[in-house]
């Protein structure tokens, strides 16, 4: 995994030392210690009260921001802001612009920790815009880079790029080590998308580090990157070589594990199970586990599902059961970390189209009113009245579009995470591990496997899908399949399921709604085919216009006599679940501009009117 955010703390680190090495010849920093940091921060202290005994407003903002920068940039769980915003007070009371530059920088890392995101954004927009109103521009690099890595954390890897590449134009020609930062940042935007090309700048990255290789622990970060990419081109071999020549794990202090071992133990242990060493890749999975600092990394999902494969793979069925429910624990706090990130990401979206919107007109009534300053002073006036008066009805427009923008991606973010918990609810994953020990009780080895990586392939296709709302047509087919698989084993085989797909889709595979059909698809085998002898299950896509109409019917009791079987049972489940929460997320696809987005419920009767099943009819619309 890549360490973007470490690297910019370490960067700080290093040259906060720099400054207290300079200023204090008493003092000899000798590693990263708690006794070293004590003793900085006693300096810094120190140099804090001198300042304010002399009551020299340049030496007071000096020492304050050399001890708050300590603060911020080398203790990860500090997270206090009461001390930065009485820096900025002072700041602009006696305007010092570049103090506020810096303070600002700080708030925005301060909300980057407490996942405070949109707080985070609004603070580096504030220092950016004070930093080109000054003609000192030292402060531009730190502030690109750390904006970068927001936006790489909220998914926006092609913003953040952007920004990293903005930041070599502040790169002076002596300054190797940053651009080895920028280098880094760069490569960690193509972790998901371009592993050639995040091998590239890290090894760039490396070119540079390895004249200074005892700096910041940055040359093991890039060897872990360009590793890591190997990995994932099946490039075991180089991966091998890099680790061997750059990462020595036993000769790694206790301090960098804290801050990097997730991330060294992580990579060494996906080579080794990719090797088929699978007890050494056993070792350094929990290793990677236990050595998690920041809050619900990726890469913890990914040691828990490959530490529940792996001991599938080994035969011991009951561990693999252990590792697979730990991840699921850990996917709804991961989950819900992430909505934060979703909701933030959304909104700067949304807000940047209605500046870009915004400006654009501006920029096009500024032109009119130009060519009018030619023919007439007084049409100019008028012109400029009139714009005034247009900004001032935008802005109103734009504050209700932000107060609607930022509640419709609440509605969108809760819909979701309830759409994910339909399909990972206990009463599905209970009901497949008791099938699963009823094959092992019988002893049936093979179908015991089967089963196990058939409900692992459904819960990792789900989780892979759950950072979007919309999922293309094949991987929805996929999921649904492996669901009604895993049913009719616990039925015994008794279903006889009828598809019906209509080959466009197939060769078109569109981009639709995710987790809509499948709650669905679960209220008919419960409630409707549960008490039937003979179970007839009907699914069809037909492809019309922008809209996909799929069609649901099964031969069960019927709604009415499934209500009253439940009601009898005290079985207090919820038949109307599926339908609510599907209604919900039609609600939001038509506020969003999918207006034909729609769901029909029909019960189907005999000639003598009685209960023949139930019809489900589900338009849903083709995301452009």
């Amino acid at each position: 995994m890549t360490t973007t955010r470490y690297i910019i703390v370490l960067f700080f680190l290093f040259e906060l030392f720099s400054i207290v090495s300079i200023s204090a010849k008493d003092i000899i920093v000798i590693d990263l210690k708690k006794r070293a940091q004590d003793s900085i921060v006693m300096h810094l202290k120190q140099k804090q009260q001198q300042a304010r005994q002399s009551n020299q407003k340049d030496s007071i903002i000096k020492s304050d921001l050399n001890l708050l920068k300590f603060y911020t940039y080398n203790q990860s769980k500090n997270t206090d802001t009461d001390e930065l915003f009485d820096l900025l007070n002072y700041c602009t009371d006696n305007d010092n612009i570049n103090c506020r530059i810096e303070v600002y920088a700080m708030l925005a890392w301060q909300m980057q920790k407490k996942d405070q995101y949109s707080q985070a954004l609004e603070y580096y927009n504030k220092a950016i815009g004070l930093s080109n109103d000054t003609e000192k521009e030292q402060f531009i690099w730190y502030i690109l880079i750390n904006q970068g890595t927001l936006f790489n954390e909220l998914l926006e890897p092609e913003i953040a790029r952007e920004n990293f590449k903005t930041s070599f134009k502040y790169i002076k020609p002596n300054q190797d080590h940053r651009m080895a930062i920028s280098l880094l940042n760069i490569s960690s935007t193509f972790e998901k998308t371009n592993p050639d090309s995040m091998a590239y700048f890290s090894n760039k990255a490396i070119r540079i580090l390895e004249k200074k290789p005892d700096r910041n622990s940055s040359l093991e970060i890039a060897a872990n990157n360009v590793a890591y990419s190997y990995i994932k081109q099946n490039k075991l071999k180089e991966a091998s070589r890099i680790i061997d020549k750059y990462i020595d794990l036993n000769k790694i202090p206790d301090n960098k594990k804290d801050q990097f071992g997730s991330f060294f133990f992580n990579t060494v242990g996906e080579l080794n199970y990719k090797l088929g060493h699978l007890d050494k890749a056993i070792d350094y999975y929990k290793k990677s586990i236990r050595y998690t600092e920041n809050a619900y990394p990726p890469s913890n999902l990914m040691s828990l599902n490959d530490l529940a494969e792996i001991y599938e793979i080994k035969g011991e069925l009951k561990k693999a059961i252990q590792y697979l429910k730990a991840k699921e624990n850990y996917l709804q706090k991961f989950n819900e970390h992430n909505l934060k990130k979703e909701i933030a990401r959304s909104e700067y979206n949304k807000i940047l189209t209605e500046k870009n919107k915004l400006i654009t007109n501006l920029e096009k009534k500024n032109q009119k009113t130009n060519k009018q300053v030619y023919n007439s002073k007084i049409l100019a006036l008028s012109s400029g009245v009139i714009t005034i008066i247009c900004i001032l009805f935008f802005l109103t427009i734009y504050q209700k579009s932000r107060l609607k923008i930022s509640q419709l991606n609440e509605e969108i973010s809760l819909v979701r995470l309830k759409s994910l918990r339909s399909i990972m609810n206990p009463h599905f994953l209970f009901n497949s591990f008791n099938t699963l020990q009823s094959y092992i009780l019988q002893k049936d080895k093979f179908e015991a496997s089967e089963h196990m990586r058939e409900l692992s392939q459904l819960i990792r296709k789900i989780l892979s899908n759950s950072d979007s709302l919309y999922i293309s047509f094949k991987e929805e087919l996929e999921i649904i399949k492996t669901y009604i698989t895993l049913e009719n084993k616990r039925f015994e085989d008794q279903f006889e399921l009828n598809l019906t797909i209509d080959k466009n889709l197939i060769e078109l595979n569109p981009k639709i709604p995710s987790m809509i059909i499948q709650p669905h698809l679960e209220n008919a085998v419960i409630h409707g085919l549960s008490s039937k002898n003979k179970k007839i299950l009907k699914l069809s896509f037909q492809k019309k216009k922008n809209s996909i109409q799929c069609i649901i019917e099964d031969n069960g009791i019927g709604r009415k006599k499934s209500a009253k079987l439940n009601k009898k049972s005290k079985n207090m489940t919820n038949l109307s679940i599926a339908s609510g929460n599907t209604a919900e997320r039609i609600k939001l696809l038509r506020k969003v501009g999918y207006k034909k987005t729609s769901m029909k419920i029909t019960d189907l009767l005999d000639d003598n009117k009685k209960s023949r099943g139930t019809r489900v009819t589900v338009n849903l619309p083709i995301i452009n």
